[in-house]
């Protein structure tokens, strides 16, 4: 792969990781606020229900951006683009639109073939 393409790609990461933390920060801002200005139960239980599906999403962002902070990693030690699992180059369209993938094609494809995740 190109150093110009490895640039791209770390730029693109870089960026989603700023997103990601960005989100976090508004939504433990937005969290707060909103606490303090409940007036009844029924506007603490629709608080409540925002707070756990922003919880269930954050938790989401969290495993990307350990994926993310992992590709970062793996692009300081050199070895970004290569599968995990068989050591073949992951192919370039797949990192533009996956950046932070660590399998390719055809492994990716395999797992969720033999994971009942998937099924």
């Amino acid at each position: 792969m190109k150093s110009a393409e490895i640039i791209a790609i770390k730029d693109s990461l870089l960026d989603q990781k700023s997103v990601i933390l960005n989100r976090q920060k508004e939504f433990k801002t937005e969290s707060l606020m909103a606490s303090l200005h409940l007036a009844d139960e029924s506007e603490q239980s629709v608080f409540e229900q925002s707070q756990n599906l922003g919880l269930q999403i954050r938790e989401k962002e969290i495993q990307v951006l350990h994926q993310i902070e992992k590709a970062l990693s793996k692009i300081a030690d050199g070895t970004y683009g290569q599968c995990e699992s068989c050591s073949d180059p992951i192919g370039l369209k797949r990192l533009q639109a996956r950046p932070f993938t660590s399998l390719c094609i055809s492994c990716k494809e395999e797992q969720e073939s033999t994971s009942p995740l998937y099924q």
